[in-house]
Formats: structure tokens, C-alpha cells, sequence
């Protein structure tokens, strides 16, 4: 069960200083799962100290720490 995936889409996430403990693949899970809820246009707020591989999210980057779906 996927409990995301079960409530209504997002305008926006604030995701900070979370991600900067988990190791790559799982950061790009929780990004992908991230994308999935957020509504389009929707943002992902992460932290200053934490960085999103643009080539690997499908997030569009905005400036440091704020990303947006298309």
C-alpha cells in the first residue's frame, strides 16, 4: 500500500534536511515518489544542503532548493 499515491495531489512539498540521509537511489525514490503526488505545477522545497541530479528528476529546477513539475 502506497499511502501517497492514496490522498489528493499537492501544491506543494517541503521536503528539508530529510534527504541528506539517505544514499542516492533512495533520494531519488522519495524525488519520484515526490513527483507523483504533487500537482502539476506543483512545487518540491528541499533543503539548502541537499541537491536533486537535474538530468535524473523529472522536476524542472527553479533556483537552489526549489523545484517545480511541468
Amino acid at each position: 500500500m502506497d499511502t501517497i499515491r492514496e490522498k489528493n495531489k499537492y501544491d506543494v512539498i517541503f521536503c528539508r534536511n530529510v534527504m541528506i540521509y539517505f544514499n542516492a537511489e533512495t533520494k531519488m525514490n522519495i524525488v519520484n515518489k515526490f513527483y507523483e503526488a504533487v500537482k502539476p505545477q506543483g512545487y518540491l522545497m528541499i533543503g539548502h544542503a541537499e541537491t536533486i541530479q537535474r538530468n535524473q528528476s523529472k522536476f524542472m529546477y527553479i533556483s537552489p532548493a526549489i523545484y517545480r513539475k511541468e
